[in-house]
């Protein structure tokens, strides 16, 4: 059997994912989920989730795209909304971002979970994975030190093979993640000693969600012991603005249904907590 972790992304982010994510919690469908605390609903969400703090692994997704930012020192040198992602990537790359303001703006999204979840975060990752950017992934890491340690672990998004699924559904979405960061991240997990999945997998394009239940078995079969695979369910939404609204049913209804629960067994999958399986 294979122990993998199974984690929801943007908890927090809008009722109608929080609420898909609480319900696949409390049915053990899910054993994580990452949390955006920059939301304006983030203290309001938290309470619903509190209760299952002892039953799943509860992160946060650092957030540096969407939305505002909580620190004043963010705020008074990037203004008051987040950037792009590609202005973001784009100002990682030439070193034009202040790693001290990434790090005061991270404490700040900290500051903030532990506000709503009563106590530091299980584990880190990033939206749109810019937790492995340059000078980010340094804040990350220098404040990761300072305030978490060990058993809290880091997504790692580092997957060589990569490269070798030409085939595969989003290839070149697949190969941009790998070229912005993640073999140098990867390494700085290693030499700072820092807990981290042993595979990473759940890329797809999410034009295709209505596909979701082919690809997902295939996740599956990428992943090694102890690796973790993300997911973005939600239920239906008209209300509330959200780029991928329209795949995150998709993948909601696939989580509820019997192919998920045979596609574990026929793979040999337990879903589980990370660090109750992590040596």
């Amino acid at each position: 059997m294979k122990s993998i972790t199974l984690c929801a992304d943007d908890y927090g982010q809008n009722t109608a994912i929080s609420q898909a994510i609480i319900a696949l919690l409390t049915e053990k469908k899910l054993s994580a989920t990452s949390c955006m605390t920059t939301s304006t609903q983030w203290l309001a969400h938290a309470a619903w989730l509190i209760r299952l703090k002892e039953d799943a692994d509860i992160g946060i997704h650092f957030n540096l795209t969407e939305g505002k930012p909580l620190s004043t020192d963010f705020i008074s040198t990037y203004g008051e909304s987040f950037p792009q992602l590609s202005i973001l990537l784009k100002k990682s790359y030439l070193r034009q971002l202040d790693q001290a303001v990434i790090e005061a703006e991270f404490n700040a999204q900290l500051d903030q979970f532990a506000a709503g979840i009563r106590r530091l975060p299980d584990f880190i990752d990033g939206h749109q994975h810019i937790h492995q950017f340059p000078v980010i992934r340094d804040a990350v890491l220098k404040v990761y030190h300072e305030r978490l340690g060990n058993p809290c672990y880091v997504r790692c998004v580092y997957d060589p093979k990569t490269w070798f699924r030409l085939t595969e559904n989003a290839y070149i979405k697949q190969c941009i993640i790998q070229l912005c960061g993640a073999k140098r991240f990867k390494q700085l997990l290693v030499l700072n000693h820092i807990p981290h999945n042993t595979s990473f997998s759940g890329i797809y394009d999410f034009a295709n969600a209505s596909d979701y239940a082919n690809f997902f078995p295939r996740f599956l079969q990428q992943s090694q012991d102890k690796g973790l695979i993300m997911c973005h369910p939600g239920l239906a939404n008209a209300n509330e603005k959200d780029e991928i609204v329209e795949s995150r049913p998709h993948e909601y209804a696939y989580f509820q249904s019997e192919a998920f629960a045979k596609a574990c067994r026929e793979n040999n999958i337990t879903i589980t907590r990370f660090n109750t399986n992590f040596t």
